[in-house]
């Protein structure tokens, strides 16, 4: 009977020993775990209205069901809300183009910062910029945070269609000599200087001078427009504020093969629709791309050929985009260079 109370003493001793491990197991899971950062869905998001009287764009903690009723006239929340948990206002910079289209997914907490993540469907237009403010429910504890919002789109859009096209054409041969240059789709022209007829028919000379046979006039470059060009945002491209805008193309330009004189001209024309964007899409059309919109035929192949397609979106708000990968153009012998733009609409 002793030796079986020991062997019952021993058994309890073991469970208990068991049950003590788990227990700290857990315990160090849970520490553990509360150390990292915690992702959530959206499920504690709260969407509040597209305005409030006191708007601003600033995120902060809301502690108590009074300064909630002070700030917002809704019933959204309840006084039981706030015995347990606090909320953070998470303003979502949006257009009126894209009404409901932006949305917080998920979030990460690390101490008091919050990374937000925010999705939408891309939109034709730029419109009336607007916050979004939606209430995110947080611990007790937390009493003061830090936002950073990253804007991940979810697709892309085919815009309207019928959007002018600006390019403008240089050209530069190693000897003076007659050329014929031909738009092959030119039903899309809707301008042109000198004016287009089926092809232009010039004589050029090495320092970049055009002289046209049908207007008897010299020219620095050639001029068209077309229409009905199919751009859109993709998934690469560039992101860039507004105020870098200058700096941006003045290095993308010179990759891209343009000397100074096309990049002073290009910056020139396209910078006052840019710069004062918050942020602006860029993205630089391939050569298939480009061949295939407007062909050219051209009766002397040039040794070095140069078509910059640029198209851009102003924007709101920073979006996440792959960097599309531009190839260093070095320029050789008879050189024709061309670039022209499209805005995103």
């Amino acid at each position: 009977m002793i030796k079986d109370k020991k062997d019952g003493s021993i058994k309890k001793y073991v469970i208990c020993i068991i049950v003590m491990v788990i227990i700290i197991i857990g315990l160090l899971f849970v520490i553990i775990k509360s150390k990292k950062e915690n992702v959530v869905a959206n499920n504690d998001f709260i969407y509040l209205s597209d305005n409030y009287q006191n708007d601003t764009t600033d995120n902060y903690v809301i502690k108590s069901y009074e300064e909630y009723k002070s700030k917002f006239n809704n019933d959204v929340l309840t006084e039981e809300d706030f015995k347990n948990n606090n909320y953070v206002i998470i303003t979502l910079q949006d257009d009126t183009c894209s009404s409901g289209n932006v949305t917080p997914t998920s979030y990460t907490i690390k101490n008091n910062k919050i990374n937000v993540v925010a999705k939408y469907e891309a939109s034709c237009g730029v419109c009336s910029p607007r916050n979004l403010y939606y209430l995110l429910k947080v611990d007790k504890s937390i009493i003061d945070v830090k936002i950073d919002i990253d804007y991940v789109a979810i697709n892309t859009v085919h815009c309207d269609p019928d959007i002018a096209y600006k390019p403008i054409m240089y050209v530069y041969p190693e000897e003076e000599m007659n050329l014929k240059i031909k738009l092959v789709n030119d039903n899309l022209i809707t301008h042109s200087y000198p004016k287009y007829k089926g092809e232009w028919n010039v004589s050029v000379n090495p320092n970049g001078n055009i002289y046209d046979y049908k207007t008897n006039r010299n020219y620095y470059a050639l001029y068209w427009e077309g229409s009905n060009h199919n751009v859109y945002v993709h998934e690469d491209g560039f992101v860039i504020k507004g105020e870098d805008t200058y700096k941006f193309l003045e290095e993308k330009l010179e990759i891209l093969g343009l000397n100074e004189k096309e990049i002073n001209e290009f910056i020139i024309y396209w910078l006052p629709k840019m710069e004062n964007n918050k942020y602006n899409y860029i993205r630089f059309e391939t050569m298939d791309e480009i061949n295939d919109y407007m062909p050219l035929e051209i009766s002397k192949k040039p040794d070095t050929l140069i078509r910059v397609y640029m198209d851009f979106k102003p924007l709101n708000k920073k979006i996440k985009v792959k960097m599309q990968k531009l190839e260093k153009v070095n320029r050789k012998g008879f050189t024709i260079v061309e670039w022209g733009g499209s805005i995103i609409k």
